[in-house]
């Protein structure tokens, strides 16, 4: 079963064409690249997938579910990190998590778990707004891992990260469909 299916996806800005009939099919359960140069339209079409852009024309589904009349319902099966992810800098970064936990209803446990699965627990306690950029990359990604959603939307997670946290983080999305069951694209 496919879990993300495009047909003819576009999406204009006025004269400017930033996604033109783009039609995917991503199977469950696996990793998926998503490349291209700056201006491909890789976070746009990842934004029309969240609803935070309408498509110009053409359609897509998610498990099964239509946008937009099942928007609500496919936003519950997304975890997602599009562009720079932003949080509150006055709150410490496990504060920001518990944030979205309580928003998603989710067990108290979910945050120490997210917090563990990118290697952020040691700083759980820092306030955000003294978190590297590196450190701000992961609590993104912790945010869009939280509650094991079944499908994750992952806008370029390795920017600002070492070589040894890309290393880090790459090896822990290749691993997330086996760990979780769920399915992945990582734009880059």
């Amino acid at each position: 079963m496919n879990r993300i299916e495009t047909q003819n996806l576009t999406k204009a800005y006025g004269n400017f064409t930033a996604v033109e009939d783009l039609n995917l099919h991503i199977r469950k359960g696996r990793v998926y690249g998503f490349l291209g140069p700056n201006g491909a339209g890789k976070s746009t079409t990842m934004k029309m997938f969240l609803g935070l852009t309408r498509p110009t024309r053409g359609s897509f589904h998610i498990d099964g579910k239509t946008y937009p009349s099942d928007r609500t319902a496919i936003l519950k099966e997304i975890g997602s990190f599009i562009e720079a992810p932003a949080f509150y800098g006055n709150l410490t970064g496990e504060e920001n998590l518990e944030i979205i936990r309580k928003i998603l209803g989710l067990p108290k446990s979910s945050v120490s778990d997210a917090l563990e699965l990118v290697g952020l627990t040691p700083f759980r306690r820092r306030l955000a707004k003294k978190y590297s950029l590196g450190m701000k990359q992961r609590l993104g990604l912790a945010g869009a891992l939280i509650g094991r959603p079944p499908i994750l939307l992952l806008d370029e997670p390795t920017n600002g990260l070492d070589p040894v946290g890309i290393h880090e983080i790459r090896t822990l999305i290749k691993s997330l469909p086996q760990q979780y069951d769920c399915t992945v694209l990582v734009s880059s």
